[in-house]
């Protein structure tokens, strides 16, 4: 290391800010390079060619977007260019619009001076209508003193009465004609006025900057990266699915719905999406010890739940609180970097200060678990964490250029092409239509988002649906619309109630049915449901199910026992009217005879 190099590190390492006329200083935009979106924000790298000769440079990074985050802002680089120390700095900047703003004012005074031509115009036509208001004063007595005396002159009465509403007349289409013109004028006059005020409003911005202190070891020059955080910028999931014409596989058209509006267009980029969560938080919150000590009078939970609230009320307001402080704590900061790139003594002060009171609101949910009366029963299945903590992140393979603007573009993550089965789903308990859906295996090596989805068959498009969070190897299902060619339906044919000893008892029989009027075959899916008790108060007994029970492994181990029927039936085609697939089935209910039935709750 040169002795230059190694005064101006020991420098630094003492807090020594060297003036910037000691080196010098070059302004460079740079070329956004690659772009990582994330959920609300993105990560934003500007490749920057410093030019030699070597030695101590300050490289400012001019025209940073409006929405940077300048905490986020660092650099790195490469081989010939160490970089010693990297600033956020905001000034501002005027700019010459006066030949601008004069040729606007020019443009108003002239629709100015047309308005008031028109308004002269318009009071000139005003007197003539007091003038001819006069005369028809003069005119009405005169005649009637004529014709009361027998030398009434008519052919003169005549022409005068012809002159005033021809006038009259003349003066009406003036009006008319300037009445839409002024308007028009108003409107030009309006929006020139706003064009000047923006113009010159703009002439005073803000420039964003970022001041970077490199030492280039080449004389042929260098290259760094400079690295910052932007917000007004997110992605969402949409996909694009669509049927085979041979109906075993799915093509998936897995697409970004992007939106950026943080003031930088991004040209010619490459792109990154992903679902992490960018933050400027490296360090995990401390765990500080509780204590606990017990008294004679027994603590009351009156400083933990609020009026009207439960234990389970309580911990849900506890644990959102906590969930808002961490979200915060993970949030970048809008402080900004020192001269030697480190985090200001506030920032830390405030990573403490969440730190804190993640820790208080710990206890506080700690000590209502430890206070409350209510019994917790036991809880027997695992609590699996939300879909949203799921974390990938996806390359686009081309180029991408994405402008800064207020709509949604669309960009292609990939396209699929999944095994689907096929079948028909028919409920006629809840509507007499059938409706074509596809069991569909995520057969690539990415996990698919939960988005919508739009859906296509046979190039028509069918409907708007949603895709749920699948894993790699997962199945997950997607409908394709109404089949026309089906219909289902549903009766009760039969209801008998009998008393047994203390019992009412009631058998009922329904019949289900399913007309096909294509020319081909159908597997058809039919899904029907029993009652559902929730203690012994009531007994449900299933009885002949007309046709087998559906046998797939997934249905017996989770639809079944909730009381879901379904039946995998082939109707024929041209199956319809008396000729229609039909099935009857029927179930019992027992319930104390002093007892009624209330109604039949739906469960979730």
């Amino acid at each position: 290391m040169s002795n230059r190099s190694s005064l101006f590190a020991v420098l630094l390492m003492l807090g020594v800010v060297l003036p910037a006329a000691s080196a010098e200083t070059v302004e460079l935009p740079g070329r956004v390079d690659a772009v990582t979106v994330y959920r609300g924000q993105a990560l934003v790298t500007r490749t920057v060619e410093v030019p030699g000769p070597a030695g101590l440079r300050e490289v400012v990074v001019t025209d940073l977007p409006e929405h940077v985050i300048p905490g986020s802002l660092h650099a790195e680089g490469g081989p010939q260019v160490e970089v010693r120390s990297v600033r956020y700095r905001t000034r501002p900047m005027r700019r010459d619009v006066r030949e601008e703003v004069r040729k606007l004012d020019a443009e108003i005074r002239a629709l100015q001076d047309q308005r008031e031509a028109l308004s002269e115009q318009r009071a000139l036509a005003e007197q003539h209508e007091a003038y001819l208001a006069s005369l028809e004063c003069f005119v009405a007595p005169t005649a009637t003193v004529e014709l009361s005396k027998g030398v009434l002159d008519a052919t003169t009465l005549k022409e005068m009465t012809q002159f005033v509403f021809e006038e009259r007349q003349q003066l009406l289409q003036g009006e008319l004609d300037r009445r839409p013109r002024m308007r028009d004028l108003q409107e030009q006059i309006e929006l020139l006025q706003r064009r000047r005020g923006k113009v010159a409003g703009s002439s005073a911005r803000t420039v964003r900057e970022a001041v970077v202190f490199v030492d280039l070891h080449e004389a042929g020059g260098g290259q760094m990266q400079l690295h910052y955080l932007v917000s007004q910028a997110s992605w969402y999931p949409f996909y694009n699915i669509r049927t085979e014409s041979e109906r075993e596989f799915v093509l998936v058209e897995y697409n970004a719905s992007v939106q950026q509006t943080c003031g930088e267009d991004w040209n010619d980029v490459s792109m990154t999406l992903s679902t992490a969560t960018p933050s400027l938080t490296a360090r995990a919150p401390e765990l500080t010890p509780l204590a606990i000590t017990v008294a004679p009078d027994a603590p009351t939970l009156r400083a933990l739940v609020q009026k009207g609230e439960n234990y389970e009320q309580a911990r849900q307001r506890l644990r959102s609180e906590q969930t808002q402080f961490e979200n915060a704590r993970n949030a970048p900061r809008q402080h900004v970097l020192g001269q030697q790139g480190q985090s200001s003594v506030s920032g830390q002060l405030h990573f403490l200060g969440d730190d804190r009171e993640l820790n208080r609101l710990a206890a506080d949910l700690q000590n209502l678990d430890l206070l409350s009366r209510e019994r917790v029963r036991r809880k027997s299945k695992i609590r699996s964490a939300s879909n949203e903590g799921v974390t990938v992140t996806y390359a686009i393979a081309a180029r991408t250029s994405l402008p800064s603007r207020s709509d949604r573009q669309l960009i292609r993550i990939a396209p699929l092409r999944l095994p689907g089965s096929f079948y028909k789903v028919a409920t006629p308990v809840l509507t007499e239509y059938v409706y074509d859906e596809a069991q569909v295996t995520n057969g690539s090596e990415m996990v698919l988002l939960a988005g919508s989805a739009a859906t296509y068959k046979a190039g028509q498009f069918v409907g708007h649906g949603a895709v749920p969070t699948v894993a790699v190897g997962q199945s997950f299902t997607v409908g394709f619309g109404i089949d026309s060619a089906l219909r289902a339906g549903r009766e009760l044919v039969e209801k008998k109630e009998i008393t047994q000893g203390g019992n009412r008892v009631v058998d009922l029989t329904y019949r289900l049915t399913l007309e096909n009027f294509g020319i081909a075959p159908a597997a058809v899916r039919l899904f029907e449901r029993l009652p559902k008790t929730t203690g012994a108060d009531i007994k449900v007994t299933l009885g002949d199910t007309g046709d087998e029970l559906s046998d797939d492994g997934t249905y017996r181990h989770a639809q079944h026992k909730q009381g879901i029927l379904r039946w995998d039936l082939e109707v024929p085609a041209q199956a319809q009217g008396p000729d229609a697939s039909a099935l009857e089935y029927d179930f019992r209910l027992e319930y104390d005879r002093k007892m009624s039935i209330t109604g039949l709750a739906m469960s979730e």
